[in-house]
């Protein structure tokens, strides 16, 4: 089996939209959780994977793909929100609990969806993980991953308003579909700030650094690793992510502010 770091920073040359979502979440449970059963997941998995293919027409539109789903993860798995927070954050935790956050469920119907084939993203819909299914006919669906409901636009807007105020309105940009390298992003955030908030800094930044070998370009990632290093006493470390931090970071008021530190870094190093 490859090295997973290598088959990471292999993943991390991929184009935003050909990442392959299963692939990179696998390896990425081999760094966390080393004692993981890859094979016995991937099984899994693909277990899921016909069971759906199974229940499709020929040609699905997109309430068939949202119904397969619902009735393989939801229905007959019953796959859903919850678990022990400290040990539901890998696939194979999920495939073994049934439980885990909405980011690890989305995950896991978009690698179930990639496997069929099917036409399915995951939403930049705020606070909840939502897939969007779409056919060849232009139909689409929206699914929500932790019952598998479909969510129309009043029901969207309900939602949204329970979680942000009777005057919230649905914006344009909660319906931008996050490419695979943002989806992984996002589940990688949630385990992030799940040691954060427990005052686990080695272990946030073991996160931010793996998440780094899949998204080399994302200045805002190596500026997180270079600040966790600095709060660690890391300073050479620190003053390295801060450097390719400025050399990818487009905002040049952010860029200043990173040389302005990164400055202060090599003064106390001296």
């Amino acid at each position: 089996m490859r090295a997973a770091t290598e088959l990471l920073a292999d993943l991390g040359q991929f184009a935003d939209h050909d990442l392959p979502v299963l692939e990179a979440a696998l390896a990425l449970g081999r760094i966390h959780r080393p004692a993981s059963d890859t094979p016995a997941v991937r099984t899994a998995i693909n277990d899921l994977i016909e069971q759906v293919r199974q229940t499709l027409p020929v040609k699905p539109l997109a309430a068939d793909m949202a119904a397969a789903s619902a009735a393989v993860l939801v229905d007959n798995n019953h796959f859903g929100l919850g678990g022990d927070e400290a040990e539901s954050h890998e696939l194979h935790e999920l495939v073994s609990q049934y439980r885990g956050n909405g980011d690890l469920l989305a995950l896991l119907w978009l690698s179930v969806a990639e496997g069929c084939g099917l036409g399915a993203e995951m939403l930049a819909f705020p606070l909840h993980s939502l897939i969007r299914y779409s056919d060849h006919m232009g139909g689409r669906v929206i699914v929500a991953c932790n019952d598998g409901r479909r969510l129309d636009c009043p029901a969207l807007r309900l939602l949204h308003k329970i979680d942000a105020g009777p005057s919230a309105e649905l914006e344009p940009d909660f319906f931008q579909a996050l490419s695979p390298r943002d989806v992984l992003l996002r589940w990688r955030q949630s385990l992030k700030m799940h040691h954060l908030r427990l005052g686990r800094l080695e272990p946030a930044l073991k996160v931010v650094e793996s998440a780094l070998l899949f998204a080399p370009n994302r200045a805002s990632l190596w500026r997180e690793a270079g600040l966790m290093r600095m709060r660690l006493d890391d300073l050479p470390g620190a003053a390295a992510a801060l450097e390719q931090f400025i050399q990818r970071e487009d905002n040049v008021l952010a860029r200043g502010r990173g040389q302005q530190l990164l400055a202060e870094i090599r003064s106390r190093m001296s």
